[in-house]
């Protein structure tokens, strides 16, 4: 009986040493915390005495992230916490709903304020081909907002300017505005809107509206994978084209048509520095049929710094005159977290 006890304090000591000195380890090389794959293990593994053995280490090594790391635990395995944790949790639930609650109550401000929502600049060099086979710089800025657990907003502007002996010969400004409602668990309803303009493309702008169902195939730590489509219309002012003699060739119009578009997201964490995204969109309308892939991977290099290659093709089976069907844009670039 005494030679069981020592050996299960052992085995409890060298869990606690073993945990203490990855926990170590990964805040000396400042990077991500790894605790929540631990913890998932030892419950995996019905493990109490390794759970609890990580859970405190993780409190001790970040003790200004202790609200996330306990509320995390908690919905791994709340029976295996103390009263007082499980407490800590329901306080900090109640404060951030009485925030929220306050915040709301500013009314258009709290939709508006910058400090809520989460932004991304990003500047880099871009090599594109079809349209224009040139070299340009890239200017982009992101925002990303939840409102409660069922709203999100996603807002991307991109521009690319381009200059060779003293002229513009690349002038492309596109703005994205994603809004999600979750409804159900896993299905959603979304609304995408496009604005493009861009100098020589054959258009003077083109708007994209569109409204459709969103399902949440694949929802993990490592990656997620969702599908939606539905219907909408496009509008697209066509320039005027002339020939070679300065006559006009195409006189300019503005076309309006309804289209159905069908699009997927896929994220991949490929480690805790290392994340790829994917997403492709198929724009079915009744003149011209649109589609587009475009995909990045990036490299956190600290908390606010990231370094992202991306890579974008556009085919469009009906483009202006005197236009490419194809058109690719490979770029490569910083991103600030702020």
């Amino acid at each position: 009986m005494k030679r069981s006890f020592c050996n299960h304090t052992l085995r409890r000591a060298t869990k606690i040493l073993m945990a203490g000195t990855l926990f170590t380890s990964a805040a000396i090389a400042d990077v991500p915390k790894g605790f929540d794959a631990m913890l998932q293990t030892a419950v995996a593994n019905n493990d109490q005495g390794t759970f609890d053995a990580i859970l405190d280490t993780a409190l001790a090594t970040w003790p200004d992230d202790r609200e996330a790391i306990l509320a995390f635990a908690k919905g791994l395995k709340a029976d295996w916490m103390a009263p007082a944790q499980i407490q800590e949790v329901t306080e900090s639930e109640e404060r951030a709903k009485a925030a929220e609650e306050a915040s709301r109550a500013r009314g258009i401000i709290y939709y508006l304020d910058p400090a809520l929502w989460n932004g991304q600049a990003e500047l880099g060099a871009t090599s594109s081909t079809g349209d224009a086979d040139e070299q340009s710089i890239s200017l982009g800025l992101s925002f990303h907002r939840d409102f409660g657990k069922r709203w999100s907003h996603d807002i991307d502007m991109d521009f690319d300017l381009g200059r060779a002996n003293g002229l513009t010969t690349r002038e492309r400004f596109v703005t994205k505005l994603e809004t999600m409602w979750r409804a159900w668990d896993e299905a959603y309803l979304v609304n995408y809107t496009e604005f493009e303009l861009d100098k020589f493309s054959g258009y003077d702008y083109r708007v994209i509206e569109n409204i459709g169902v969103g399902y949440q195939l694949l929802n993990t730590s490592k990656q997620s994978l969702r599908l939606e489509g539905g219907p909408g219309f496009r509008i697209s002012a066509v320039e005027t084209t002339y020939d070679d003699f300065g006559d006009i060739l195409v006189p300019g119009s503005t076309q309006t048509e309804f289209l159905g578009r069908i699009s997927s997201t896929y994220e991949l964490k490929l480690s805790d520095s290392l994340a790829f995204k994917d997403r492709a969109s198929v724009v079915i309308g009744v003149d011209m049929t649109t589609v587009e892939n475009w995909m990045q991977f990036s490299a956190r290099i600290n908390s606010h710094l990231m370094a992202r290659l991306s890579f974008e093709v556009k085919y469009e089976s009906e483009p202006p005159i005197g236009t490419a069907a194809w058109d690719t844009i490979t770029r490569a670039s910083l991103v600030y977290d702020f």
